[in-house]
């Protein structure tokens, strides 16, 4: 199992928000995680990239354990809630940016998913000019532009178009092709059945059976 959560709980004050979730996800597979929002879905992802201290159990990537606040054990591409751009900077700028972070942008793969989203000609305008819809698209570039093999990505198609959305779904099994895990929160369901391998159903901080 590439990535397993073993008996993961947390609480906060005296509210349980993730309770006692055990659930797996294998390579090169793409999961959906289907919820009412509150449901815990975005919480989870949290807990897979080391964002929250668990209250009980653990989550392990590649048979290594993930820390609260430590380096993640492998590269991952994260979109989880609202990303933090610089909003008088460009779009590029802003990317390389967050790719100088983790040694350097790799501008093929970046233009490449510019394109793809539509939002290669607005690369050097500044990024507090962009609309809801293309900072959206801006941030799965920012998730998926380090070659990650592991995508978590929180409600990404909020804010897209219908034609943004198919090129999001055509990218999302050109990554699975590649052999990455992609794991996809939303409570769209019908989007996610579309490209997911399997849909994983959270309810009360549980993944239901």
């Amino acid at each position: 199992m590439y990535v397993e959560i073993q008996n993961y709980t947390k609480r906060i004050k005296r509210k349980t928000v993730l309770d006692h979730v055990s659930c797996g996800f294998e390579h090169g597979e793409i999961y959906g995680l289907v919820g009412p929002n509150g449901s815990g879905k975005t919480m989870l992802l949290r807990a897979m990239c080391g964002f929250i201290r668990p209250t009980d159990g653990q989550v392990l990537i590649g048979d290594k354990p993930v820390v609260f606040n430590e380096s993640l054990p492998e590269r991952v591409g994260v979109l989880i809630e609202h990303p933090g751009f610089i909003g008088a900077d460009t779009a590029l700028g802003n990317l390389k940016y967050l790719a100088g972070l983790d040694g350097g942008l790799d501008e093929q793969e970046t233009e490449r998913l510019m394109k793809v989203f539509g939002i290669w000609r607005q690369r050097n305008e500044k990024v507090r000019s962009f609309s809801l819809g293309m900072r959206q698209k801006l941030a799965i570039v920012q998730a998926l532009m380090e070659h990650q093999r592991l995508i978590l990505l929180d409600e990404p198609t909020n804010g897209l178009d219908h034609e943004s959305v198919l090129a999001f779904q055509r990218e999302m099994r050109r990554q699975q092709n590649l052999g990455n895990t992609v794991i996809i929160a939303s409570h769209h369901g019908d989007e996610l059945r579309e490209i997911a391998d399997r849909i994983l159903h959270m309810e009360n901080g549980r993944v239901a059976n």
